[in-house]
């Protein structure tokens, strides 16, 4: 313990003493620093702590509270718009057939007739999509006998020839109008004692409102 007081040596005791203040400073720093770096380390891990998100312990991922949107209903001042009801038509059978409505067939009574004779020519009327109603009478129906070039015979001349009639015209239902011919040649007004047509090869034809028929041919012998 004296030793320590009063150190021993040939340097004076001065030299002793500045050595262990120097030795006592130094483990001091020493401890300094070493306190601080272990405080240091504690802060450090507890901002990470605090700085790091508590993690989830099911793995699921965050379930995120849906907010909800109320139905837009309409403002007292706005009006709706009501649905149409719905038009009534007419029937397509109930209106009145146009030309391109109907296919035409003039087909005469019998393909051959002795000179002179009547024969009478069937004109029928078939609907080209729907059905609908056509009103026969001489100014929408003509009927016409040829001989290459020559007119022989004509409704327009010879009106009274077609009856008038309102047909209804449908698939599958007959439509047609009978129309005779005295076998005599016509002129206008057809005036009566006209000669007869001749013994040879005739074709008769019908129109209705535009549309024609094909031609069909027969014989006077």
């Amino acid at each position: 313990m004296s030793s320590l007081l009063r150190p021993v040596g040939h340097l004076p005791a001065s030299v002793y003493w500045f050595r262990r203040g120097l030795v006592l400073a130094v483990v001091a720093v020493l401890v300094i620093l070493i306190s601080r770096l272990f405080a240091g380390g504690g802060d450090d891990t507890k901002n990470a702590a605090a700085s790091d998100p508590q993690p989830n312990p099911t793995g699921a991922a965050p379930v995120s509270t849906p907010t909800s949107t109320p139905a837009s209903t309409p403002s007292a001042g706005s009006s709706t718009s009501a649905t149409p009801k719905p038009s009534k038509t007419t029937p397509r059978g109930d209106q009145p057939c146009e030309g391109s409505d109907l296919n035409l067939e003039a087909l005469p009574a019998n393909r051959k007739i002795v000179s002179g004779s009547v024969l009478n020519f069937v004109v029928q009327l078939n609907p080209v999509d729907e059905g609908c109603k056509a009103t026969v009478n001489a100014d929408k129906l003509t009927v016409t006998v040829t001989s290459g070039n020559d007119l022989i015979w004509s409704t327009t001349q010879c009106d009274k020839a077609v009856q008038a009639a309102t047909l209804v015209v449908a698939k599958g239902k007959q439509a047609a109008v009978t129309v005779p011919w005295n076998g005599h040649r016509s002129r206008p007004g057809c005036l009566p004692g006209q000669p007869v047509a001749k013994p040879g090869t005739y074709v008769v034809k019908a129109e209705y409102d535009g549309r024609s028929s094909s031609p069909q041919a027969f014989q006077v012998v």
